[in-house]
């Protein structure tokens, strides 16, 4: 038994162990796969990685060769390589190459393969390094197959399409660009080829992009990062040209999509101007014009409409057009207006007169049409809409009416009236030839009359002449019984038709009751002219004296009805009649100047 020191460990053997651990360490937690492979393929190692790339526990894998979970399109590359090796004629290789995974799934891999020889030279084994490429080759296809499909579109799409890089200067401000991609619509539209233009910058071969400001446009998109896009009038050699521009950062640089719209924007261009004129025309005529849908609703309106109704376009458009102001007055209206846009949506054209509302509030009479639209299957896609004001035609037949009333009240009163005339002028005569000339005389002034009722127009007429022409055929002969007074005076048509009306009513009525019925009657016709802030009034007084006693109607006849008609319709005029006992007394007032 020692006493001396204790022996000391081997430390060769210790240092072997310890390099042998770090070995099998390195070896098995290494993050790319290694593998001790035989010469047939078959495995003799791995370690976790290995397993964790193709799927295969460790166990199941030494049962197996490589050639085994291959894919058999890199299978005859991997061999072959493998027996140069064998043969003596490389020592490594390297290839990506494609392995099943246990779960069925491809997994690619960038394969390392060196070999260890026996003393005689021939191979021991295959050291095999595995790293799994899977994602990357995923992300390099993918990258491939979106190149493969920009050029394809790139090179089918009818827009120009180009990539510029930003060329900066010491101070990183962007001083100009340069090509990098151009399609083939961009070398169609722009006239220059790829070649001449990649590569390029663009203030040598299109300068006239600084002059239009396009440069600046480019730099703030890409600094900002903001898009781009807008029409622009782009003449090229002289010829106008439209484009349509949209641009958008790429990377340090920009990308430009631009498309030839000068047909499309001609097109607009002259659409417009057909519209301009449409709605010049539109609004240019006096009568209320409007679309609708075949429903309708209000498409579009005339300025004439808006002018009638004092409405704004927005509040009309997009609503039913029996909402307009113009024709909700009354329901019944309304009514109808739905009746009659119901038979036009089935096709049929309408008309009708109906009135309308005005901004104040008044009453128009209209001449009202609905016109359907068909398209070419003839289906209803529209309906125009007009309304023509027929105040002129209403109140001239209003005036035949009042005519042919009047005609008709004449007639019935002709002969009371001549015989009336007939004995005053018997009473006065003193011989046959005098009451004959006397009796012809008012005969010609009663025919006078009956002229000026129905002539629909009349010349300006002094007031005095029109007293005579209208009174004297129903004055006796005795002169003071009549007085005219009152300054020179002219009336225009429109007076003098109305007044000259009234004037033979109210002689007439003399002549069979009033101051002319007896032998003592006298009548007093006199005017002036009073200043106004607009025209001039004319105010006639009529009074008559001395004749039988006058008894107030009991009713307002034709008569009362005429004058107040004729004077308020026609002229905007007033009368007053007044049935004095002493005798009837009337005054009349209406502008000069009608």
């Amino acid at each position: 038994m020692s006493t001396g020191e204790p022996e000391e460990p081997n430390k060769p053997a210790v240092m072997l162990v310890e390099s042998d651990a770090m070995f099998r360490a390195t070896f098995e937690h290494a993050s790319v796969g290694i593998a001790h492979v035989g010469p047939q393929g078959q495995w003799l190692n791995v370690n976790r990685r290995v397993s964790e790339i193709v799927g295969y526990p460790r166990d199941e894998l030494l049962k197996i060769t490589f050639q085994d979970i291959t894919h058999p399109d890199d299978l005859n590359l991997d061999v072959g390589l493998l027996n140069e090796v064998l043969e003596g004629r490389r020592e490594t290789y390297r290839i990506e190459k494609r392995y099943y995974h246990k779960s069925g799934r491809i997994v690619w891999v960038l394969l390392s393969v060196s070999c260890i020889r026996n003393p005689d030279g021939t191979v021991a084994y295959f050291i095999s390094i595995l790293q799994d490429i899977t994602e990357k080759k995923r992300i390099s296809r993918a990258l491939t197959d979106s190149e493969t499909r920009f050029r394809i579109v790139q090179e089918t799409n009818p827009d120009g399409f180009m990539i510029l890089r930003s060329q900066r200067a010491v101070s990183g401000e962007i001083e100009d660009f340069v090509w990098e991609f151009v399609n083939p619509a961009a070398e169609q539209l722009t006239a220059r080829s790829a070649n001449v233009l990649i590569g390029k910058r663009l203030s040598k071969v299109m300068p006239e992009a600084f002059a239009r400001g396009l440069f600046n446009v480019f730099c703030n998109t890409v600094e900002t990062g903001t898009p781009w896009r807008r029409e622009l009038y782009y003449p090229d050699n002289g010829v106008p040209r439209w484009f349509r521009f949209t641009v958008a950062r790429v990377g340090d640089g920009f990308a430009v999509s631009f498309q030839d719209v000068t047909a499309r924007k001609q097109a607009e261009l002259q659409l417009h101007a057909s519209q301009q004129r449409q709605r010049t025309i539109l609004d240019g005529i006096v009568s209320m014009i409007g679309l609708t849908t075949p429903s309708g609703i209000l498409l579009e309106i005339n300025e004439a409409s808006l002018r009638l109704t004092g409405a704004a376009s927005q509040d009309l458009v997009g609503k039913p057009i029996w909402q307009h102001p113009a024709w909700s007055h009354t329901r019944a209206m309304q009514d109808r207006l739905i009746s009659a846009f119901a038979k036009a949506e089935a096709g049929r054209r309408m008309r009708f007169d109906a009135e309308i509302r005005d901004s104040r509030g008044l009453l128009i009479p209209v001449d009202v049409q609905l016109a359907p639209i068909f398209d070419e299957s003839g289906q209803v896609t529209d309906i125009v809409m007009s309304a023509v004001d027929i105040s002129e035609r209403k109140r001239a037949e209003a005036h035949r009416e009042m005519l042919l009333s009047e005609l008709n009240h004449r007639v019935k009163n002709s002969l009371a009236t001549i015989q009336a005339i007939a004995a005053h002028t018997l009473r006065e005569a003193t011989d046959f030839e005098g009451f004959r000339q006397s009796f012809t005389g008012r005969l010609r002034a009663i025919a006078a009359s009956h002229d000026l009722l129905v002539s629909t127009t009349q010349d300006s007429s002094d007031i005095s002449r029109l007293i005579r022409d209208q009174v004297l055929g129903y004055a006796p002969a005795d002169g003071t019984r009549l007085e005219m007074t009152g300054p020179p005076l002219v009336l225009g048509p429109q007076g003098s038709h109305a007044f000259g009306l009234i004037l033979h009513e109210l002689a007439t009525n003399a002549s069979k009751y009033g101051a002319f019925s007896n032998d003592s009657g006298r009548l007093s016709i006199s005017w002036f002219i009073e200043e106004t802030e607009d025209d001039p009034d004319v105010i006639i007084d009529w009074v008559e004296t001395d004749g039988p006693p006058v008894v107030p109607p009991s009713r307002k006849g034709f008569g009362s009805v005429l004058i107040e008609q004729s004077l308020s319709h026609a002229l905007g005029g007033k009368s007053n009649l007044t049935f004095d006992p002493k005798g009837l007394k009337a005054q009349f007032r209406f502008p000069a100047r009608r």
